[in-house]
């Protein structure tokens, strides 16, 4: 029997120490003590073959520069100095050691439109939790971490660190923006603007050369500039797409079927017959086709989705955390 059978939402939310709306800073420091889990899992479950580099600042290496000197016998002539040869008049070569390190760089999108949960989470707590998740377990690597982090008023950036204190940084800022997003959605103050695209046009200019960006979203509001901005990331950098949605955002549940659902934007609203069949069909039809297309195009520009799910505990999500 696994865990999620027998550990109820509200024995999560306790664990977390979380009210499931308002994300905390305790139940981000709670995966800190997972981190020996997580290294467990690696080791079982080995990650699956990913092409592409990931390791690399000059992508493809693996290595990073460390000097230059004489030419010697059995040296890689493609390693070769061209500058250093002719400026000194004498053959010499570039040595390359093993990088020990890579920064990390986390996209958080925080959008209103992350602020709905129907069982356990927000997705907008989910997300920050999963952004815990995979800070800690690359702390534990050794790699920097940085994030950017933002909603449709602000973005806050946070510069690759090493060790905890990059991920404290990371896990305070998640805190104090998705609290403020959630304020200002309440308020009904919601600007519509282009927040997801914004963020990746600043990670465009921030991220350095053999950086791994981590996109979390829910991809709602996505155009022809996201994925052309995200194809310009990867001339340069190694991708990771990460969703995280609702079940309500996939079909109607079986228990609204007698009710009329009141939806609005503020601005407008309109009612939902959930018991008809033929619009609870076409609403999940239409879901569907959503997910299926931004599927296609990540597949693309050759980005596998990884999807989690706000209603889930994040420890019974593990192998997508662990890919």
């Amino acid at each position: 029997m696994s865990l999620a059978s027998t550990t109820t939402a509200t024995d999560w939310l306790a664990l977390w120490q979380s009210d499931g709306v308002h994300v905390g800073t305790a139940e981000l420091m709670y995966y800190r003590s997972k981190v020996a889990a997580f290294a467990q899992h690696r080791r079982l479950h080995p990650p699956q073959a990913q092409s592409g580099a990931i390791l690399s600042k000059t992508r493809g290496r693996g290595m990073e520069f460390d000097e230059v000197r004489h030419y010697q016998a059995g040296d890689d002539v493609r390693a070769i100095d061209w500058r250093v040869t002719a400026r000194t008049g004498s053959p010499h070569t570039k040595l390359f050691r093993e990088e020990r390190e890579r920064p990390i760089l986390f996209v958080v999108d925080l959008s209103p439109t992350t602020h709905v949960g129907s069982q356990l989470l927000l997705k907008s707590v989910q997300l920050c939790h999963i952004t815990a998740a995979l800070a800690w377990q690359a702390t534990q690597r050794g790699d920097r971490v940085g994030a950017i982090i933002g909603y449709n008023a602000r973005h806050i950036e946070v510069r690759p660190q090493a060790r905890q204190h990059g991920v404290l940084r990371i896990l305070h800022q998640l805190v104090e923006l998705q609290n403020e997003s959630l304020q200002q959605w309440q308020s009904h103050a919601v600007l519509q603007t282009d927040t997801l695209n914004e963020l990746l046009r600043r990670a465009q200019q921030v991220a350095k050369p053999g950086t791994i960006v981590h996109v979390l979203s829910d991809w709602q509001h996505t155009n022809a500039d996201t994925f052309n901005t995200i194809q310009a990331l990867q001339r340069h950098c190694s991708m990771q797409a990460i969703q995280c949605s609702d079940p309500l955002e996939h079909k109607i549940p079986d228990c609204l079927r007698a009710e009329n659902i009141a939806m609005t934007d503020h601005q407008q609203s309109c009612y939902f017959a959930a018991g008809d069949t033929a619009q609870r069909q076409r609403y999940a039809q239409l879901a569907q086709q959503q997910q299926q297309q931004l599927q296609r195009q990540l597949k693309q520009l050759n980005l596998r989705l990884r999807h989690f799910s706000a209603a889930i505990a994040l420890e019974e999500q593990w192998p997508e955390v662990m890919r």
